[in-house]
């Protein structure tokens, strides 16, 4: 409870005659907040806690019922006359105590309807959460009398030597998880399929079970008490939670964040042993189920329990080492300050800060964790929608009226009826909808450029891919590498003996329909089609056999400098049917192949761009004009070069399986555009080098590109 306020109050009356008491049941306890003595008031009945400073807690703890209010606030003002709160700070304050059971008092109905707004305020509390349709809680059980079975253990567990044990065994695990690496980021691709799907619900019911108790272990070691255990249902789906809030009273503030990471302490630990089990087991459902655990503790870790920006065990770690309590409410309140005051011109805003250097910290704070939290909301209702679309858009339609239909009309009641903005209301609906309604129509009038960006590569011209038309083994080179060829000059020799074997039987069967067809011919003519259907297929089976034997030579398919695909020697070496073998760098120019994706095909297909430029890496400020360019109008899924894809460093998302298309293969299908480039060009050019061509269109105001962008999102998504 920060001073603030003003030193006299319009109901004043309403609370000056009461005589009130905290409850016997209240405990104090104080604390230092950078620097600065705090109190603590907890009622362990309720489990409520409250935070007062110095002077808020001198007038509290002087109420009694030998006295009202109005004669404690003007003993303390006689005594403290610049520290003692003002009257509408105590009004405030005694609301705010008494909503939360902290007051014994005999409320005479008067005073009683001036609390009103402030049980109304816990009552709005309680149904946000009954509404949070997607996070409420169901206790179930009493851990406490657990926790005191095992204190003993739990001592010998959270101790220096404890700790020492838990950082060799992680250490230990890490060195296997790197030892097994591509093993197992190869299996995280797969960690979201059906078949997975149990395991890994499973495997998150025993990590988050055992984070609890992490929690509950560590608050009962340091003398707090742990009275609540139950199911927290997230996203609809159960999960164990408990309540921890007694570490809350702790002096210590290392206390209180240890009892905060306990949770993502004891995760790391059992990931451990499951990484000991995994990398020395094989394939079966335990192997399967310890991978899992590793995955979740490791991914719930990082995204959820360690980021500060949401209210899991990362933001009350930062909360305590930073020595500022209820900081999302703080970093809240102090956003509205700055609004209020700063935009809106409220001279009665005050910042629930003391410092600079915290209100610098609660801007920062309230504003990437608001980010944060609306682009975590986005992902998982776009997760959902992906698998199950009508679940997810029920929820996006839900959510959407939580947070933001009613936020919005709440805003709105605030900005046109709020007591707070009453000489500055006509200044503060001016800064809200003035710069909103120059938006609107600066976006949906006011024609922009529009640009569609494809990634590529420069390519000689002509340039011609050199595949293996038939499996088998390089037996000899025929040109040196580097060297200048014709069209249709042999350039190696391949072998596959199968191949011989393959044909010689395939003759076989030929000589075999043969006879069979003129014995039907002269004894059993209704026996001649089925025997000529199958000659006729063997007929086909040889003669592409021959054909693949042919191909075993394989020739340059244009004039150009032959370049091997490896530098080594090629002889010995096995190649599969298609397999990249070489290319063909021709002399008389180049070309930039660019990849566009089938949501800007659209538009580079149907409008004709006014410019086309290509920029490459590395030398940005030099644009080379293009003036000609061909669209090759079917779609295709193998990349010019894997430099294009992850795998290469790309930005063009390839297939999981890595093995297939050697990082070339795109995961979704896109359209090849070429660009002829001018000749000289105006940089280092050499095949490979890659680059953005970006093609200029007619420009269109915001609204009609953001609709268009949208549009394609779920056509692409949801196929609508």
């Amino acid at each position: 409870m920060e001073s603030s306020g003003n030193t006299f109050s319009d109901s004043w009356h309403l609370v000056s005659s009461l005589r009130l008491t905290l409850r016997a049941t209240v405990a104090v306890q104080r604390q230092i907040y950078r620097g600065e003595k705090w109190y603590v008031l907890h009622d362990p009945f309720n489990n409520m806690f409250f935070r007062l400073s110095p002077e808020a807690y001198r007038f509290v703890s002087h109420l009694g019922a030998d006295k009202n209010v109005e004669a404690v606030w003007l003993e303390s003002m006689e005594q403290f006359p610049d520290s003692t709160p003002g009257q509408e700070e105590v009004v405030k304050l005694l609301g705010q105590l008494y909503s939360m059971n902290l007051l014994s008092a005999e409320v005479p109905p008067d005073s009683k309807r001036l609390f009103e707004r402030y049980e109304r305020n816990r009552q709005k509390e309680l149904k946000s959460k009954l509404l949070s349709f997607m996070f409420f809680r169901v206790p179930l059980f009493d851990p406490e009398p657990l926790l005191q079975k095992f204190s003993r253990l739990i001592a010998m567990i959270v101790s220096p030597a404890g700790f020492a044990v838990w950082l060799a065994v992680v250490l230990w695990a890490l060195k296997l998880v790197a030892e097994h690496a591509d093993t197992a980021f190869s299996k995280a691709q797969g960690v979201l399929s059906p078949d997975n799907i149990f395991l890994l619900y499973l495997a998150l019911i025993m990590v988050k079970a055992i984070h609890e108790f992490g929690h509950a272990a560590v608050c009962h070691r340091y003398g707090g008490e742990v009275h609540t255990m139950g199911a927290m249902f997230m996203m609809l789906t159960p999960l164990p939670y408990v309540d921890a809030t007694s570490s809350w009273s702790f002096r210590s503030r290392w206390h209180r964040a240890l009892v905060g990471g306990a949770g993502m302490l004891a995760e790391i630990f059992v990931a451990a042993l499951a990484a000991f089990y995994w990398a020395a087991s094989g394939e079966g459902l335990l192997h399967a189920l310890a991978y899992n655990i590793m995955f979740v503790a490791s991914v719930s870790t990082v995204i959820f329990n360690v980021n500060p920006l949401l209210r899991f065990d990362g933001y009350y770690i930062l909360s305590d080492l930073i020595d500022i309590p209820n900081l999302h409410q703080r970093a809240d309140g102090h956003l509205q300050h700055l609004i209020e005051g700063k935009l809106f011109g409220c001279q009665d805003s005050h910042s629930p800060t003391r410092e600079a250097r915290e209100q610098v910290e609660l801007t920062v704070y309230g504003i990437l964790s608001w980010a944060y939290r609306v682009m975590v909301s986005a992902g998982i209702i776009l997760f959902v929608a992906d698998r199950w679309l009508i679940i997810g858009l029920l929820i996006a339609v839900v959510g959407g009226a939580l947070w933001i239909l009613k936020p919005s009309i709440q805003y709105l009641v605030y900005l046109f009826s709020s007591p707070k903005l009453q000489r500055c209301r006509r200044r503060a609906l001016g800064v809200v909808f003035l710069p909103l309604i120059l938006f609107l129509l600066f976006a949906a009038f006011v024609p922009m450029p529009r640009h569609v960006m494809a990634p590529g590569i420069l390519e000689p011209e002509p340039y011609m891919q050199v595949s293996s038309g038939a499996p088998g083994y390089v037996t000899r080179l025929l040109v040196a590498p580097g060297s200048v060829v014709r069209a249709g000059q042999p350039l190696m020799v391949m072998e596959n003996r199968e191949l011989d074997y393959l044909i010689m039987q395939a003759d076989g069967k030929v000589d075999e329909l043969s006879a069979m067809e003129r014995n039907a011919l002269q004894n059993v003519i209704a026996d001649i089609s089925p025997v000529r259907s199958q000659l006729d297929a063997a007929l086909e089976n040889a003669s592409e056999l021959r054909n693949m034997q042919e191909q075993l030579t394989v020739k340059a398919a244009a004039e150009g400098r032959w370049v091997p695909a490896r530098k080594e020697t090629l002889v010995g070496r096995w190649f599969d049917r298609g397999e990249y073998l070489g290319s063909i760098l021709g002399e008389k120019g180049y070309r930039f192949s660019a990849v566009v994706s089938q949501d800007d095909a659209s538009e580079v297909f149907e409008e004709k761009p006014y410019g086309i430029e290509v920029r490459l890496w590395g030398e940005a400020g030099a644009m080379i004009p293009v003036n000609r360019v061909r669209l090759i109008p079917f779609q295709q899924d193998r990349l010019p070069s894997a430099a294009l894809g992850w795998m290469g460093g790309g930005a063009i998302a390839v297939s999981q399986d890595q093995a297939k298309g050697g990082g070339r293969t795109a995961a979704e299908p896109f359209f090849l555009v070429q660009a002829a480039m001018p000749s000289p060009l105006p940089v280092k050019a050499f095949n490979g080098r890659s680059g953005r061509i970006r093609f200029s269109l007619a420009y269109q105001p915001l609204l009609v590109q953001w609709g268009r962008k949208i549009s394609q999102l779920f056509q692409k998504r949801y196929h609508q």
